[in-house]
């Protein structure tokens, strides 16, 4: 580092000396920084429907972790295919309850805490730590849980859980 700057310093150092004798000086150019270029319409389109997905993921995040009441379903495409561990696909707003009210009387007191959540393009991860108690037992149970939400005409349109289904044996 300290020979460049010597370096630097000898070539001004001549630069001065032949400006004094007036002769003619080889000067470095100096670029302009780079101007970011505007967006095309296109990728303004793409940005503003990933902050709608990004606004989703937000409240997905608020209507798990709260007493979400019917509010819960509006964020689902009529059509929406879920698919849990293990368990065959469910599809429809009507299987969605059911699923919603079968989980209901399997556990009670959950409180679920999004640890990480992703948003890309259209498609929501988001990484769950959840405390239920199992009503069969009324043992706690910790479950640790990836969701994969993709995300069509600002629903959800097709979702997945991943999760070890041993943590809700009790």
């Amino acid at each position: 580092m300290a020979k460049k700057k010597k370096d630097k310093k000898a070539k001004k150092d001549k630069q001065e000396r032949k400006l004094k004798k007036g002769k003619k000086v080889k000067t470095e150019k100096v670029k302009a920084p780079k101007k970011k270029a505007d967006k095309s319409p296109k990728e303004k389109k793409k940005g503003a429907a990933g902050n709608k997905v990004r606004v989703l993921a937000d409240r997905i995040i608020d209507l798990t972790s709260s007493d979400h009441g019917d509010d819960f379903f509006d964020i689902y495409a009529d059509d929406v295919e879920s698919i849990e561990m293990n368990q065959p696909a469910t599809v429809g707003l009507d299987a969605i309850r059911q699923k919603l009210e079968g989980w209901n009387n399997m556990v009670s007191n959950p409180k679920f805490t999004a640890k990480n959540v992703w948003v890309d393009g259209n498609t929501i991860i988001v990484e769950w730590v959840g405390d239920v108690t199992l009503n069969a037992s009324g043992k706690q149970a910790t479950l640790r849980e990836i969701a994969i939400h993709e995300i069509k005409g600002g629903k959800i349109q097709r979702e997945r859980y991943y999760y070890d289904p041993q943590a809700l044996q009790g």
